[in-house]
C-alpha cells in the first residue's frame, strides 16, 4: 500500500488556467482517504506552492 504520494505542479497535474483538474482533486481526495500523505513537490516559490494546499 502506499503510503506518501509528492505531487510536482505542472501541465499534467494543472490545466490550462493553471489550477488543479475537479478529476486530479478527486483523486486527490480519494488518497487522502485511503490514509495517503499527499504533498506537492515542486520548485515554485512557496507563495505558489501555498495556493494548491487548500
Amino acid at each position: 500500500m502506499y503510503k506518501l504520494i509528492a505531487i510536482d505542479l505542472d501541465g499534467t497535474m494543472l490545466n490550462s488556467k493553471g489550477d488543479i483538474s475537479e478529476e486530479n482533486k478527486f483523486a486527490i481526495k480519494q488518497a487522502q482517504e485511503k490514509g495517503i500523505e499527499v504533498i506537492i513537490a515542486s520548485r515554485k516559490i512557496k507563495r505558489f506552492s501555498n495556493e494548491f494546499r487548500k
